[in-house]
């Protein structure tokens, strides 16, 4: 259909032109102007016929194009496992548990992969590619600073945040506990990341420690992030301001604030992740232990007593008051929530229990699942990348996966 012909139709020209633009028209006004035409939708029988971009999707009941659904990210069919091609493009290892990802902000082309299972970073390039190649990287201090990585966060296109799900039971060589860990912040300069510096404390730019048992994180703005504190189940901001440099340790500068004490919970060996959407100032975050969505307003709050444990020096830190979690999906929804990102104003959501995907709207009803049909526990981490797709983490398997529905 004539795109210039759709717009002369619309405003109303003629009669013949909407005869030639395939318009539909009520006739004339009472002064003799041609009535507001509208464009009749394309016959179809599959979305091959549909090449329109407004309206690429063949609605099997009308038999004519229409603009995909919402949540058409995992698929429009039926949800179930075959009505959407997961394309692997990155095999680890089941060994690495590949747990989370996120694409660096300033180019959609290169992903960040943590894995779990051996505390390594994989960085990927030429994704939109039909070769995609990627380096392992094994930080020198990945004993303390990416330990059992439960996620990762991409702040600013030159750093990403992650944090370690451990007691720091290494700290002391004797394997007791000693809940000196939370969130480090790395630089995405090849140069820097995984270098080795004088110190010994590896290529981190900084870290803060009074979040252990982490499991998630998300970025805010510039060096604000969020995690998931399972030690004190609460969530906890952390604002590093200016990083220290590659493998220094001066944190005098960092604020810590705990919000929502007690209030939610994990599962051990499950990631709990979270996202700031910037549009609403909401944290959402994945309550894995109580089944359900909740979401923080971190609009709201007032500073109370100070953080009960303070491993370092800080700028500033305390309890917040009267930030308590407000329930977007309440529990008998999903199993084991995890993975969860905001796209075009939908949760996308992934179920570690079932290996199901879900959205939903921010109201919590829910659009659309994609079943995947992989192992128990295979779901955590999800993001968006290239077009739009959805790429995830086959936990289980030691794969990545993209979604490409049909």
């Amino acid at each position: 259909m004539n795109s210039t012909l759709i717009r002369f139709c619309i405003a109303g020209v003629t009669a013949a032109c909407c005869l030639a633009a395939g318009c539909s028209s009520t006739g004339p006004d009472a002064r003799g102007n041609p009535a507001p035409t509208t464009p009749q939708a394309k016959s179809c029988t599959t979305d091959a016929d549909c090449a329109v971009p407004a309206t690429p999707h063949c609605e099997p009941a009308k038999k004519a194009c229409a603009p995909l659904p919402r949540g058409a990210a995992i698929g429009h069919l039926d949800g179930s496992a075959s009505s959407v091609v997961l394309t692997e493009i990155y095999a680890p290892g089941a060994a690495v548990k590949p747990i989370d990802l996120a694409f660096r902000g300033d180019e959609r082309d290169e992903l960040f992969i943590v894995g779990y299972g051996d505390n390594s970073l994989h960085r990927g390039s030429g994704l939109t590619t039909d070769a995609p190649t990627f380096k392992r990287i094994l930080d020198p201090a990945a004993a303390h600073f990416m330990l059992k990585p439960p996620a990762i966060a991409m702040g600013t296109p030159e750093f990403f945040g992650t944090c370690g799900d451990n007691l720091n039971e290494h700290g002391g060589g004797d394997g007791a506990a000693r809940y000196f860990m939370g969130p480090a912040l790395f630089s995405t300069d090849p140069k820097i990341l995984g270098a080795r510096t004088a110190g010994g404390l590896g290529s981190h730019m900084d870290m803060l420690h009074s979040s252990p048992l982490c499991r998630g994180i998300a970025h805010e703005v510039a060096n604000i992030y969020w995690v998931f504190n399972e030690m004190d189940r609460s969530l906890d901001k952390y604002n590093f301001n200016k990083d220290h440099g590659p493998g220094e340790d001066d944190h005098s500068d960092g604020e810590i604030y705990r919000y929502a004490k007690g209030q939610v919970k994990g599962v051990d060996g499950t990631a709990s992740h979270l996202f700031f959407d910037a549009e609403d100032k909401f944290l959402y975050v994945a309550d894995s232990g109580n089944a359900r969505i909740v979401r923080v307003d971190t609009t709201k709050g007032t500073k109370g007593a100070e953080l009960p444990r303070r491993n370092e020096p800080l700028k500033a830190n305390g309890v917040m008051n009267g930030t308590d979690v407000e329930e977007v999906v309440p529990p008998g929804v999903l199993t084991r929530p995890s993975g969860l990102e905001i796209h075009e104003g939908l949760l996308y959501v992934t179920d570690a229990a079932t290996s199901t995907f879900h959205v939903f709207d921010k109201g919590g009803a829910e659009i659309r699942r994609l079943e995947t049909d992989l192992p128990a526990g295979s779901l955590s981490g999800l993001a968006f990348g290239p077009k739009g797709k959805v790429y995830f983490t086959d936990k289980v398997g030691g794969k990545i996966y993209r979604i490409d529905p049909l």
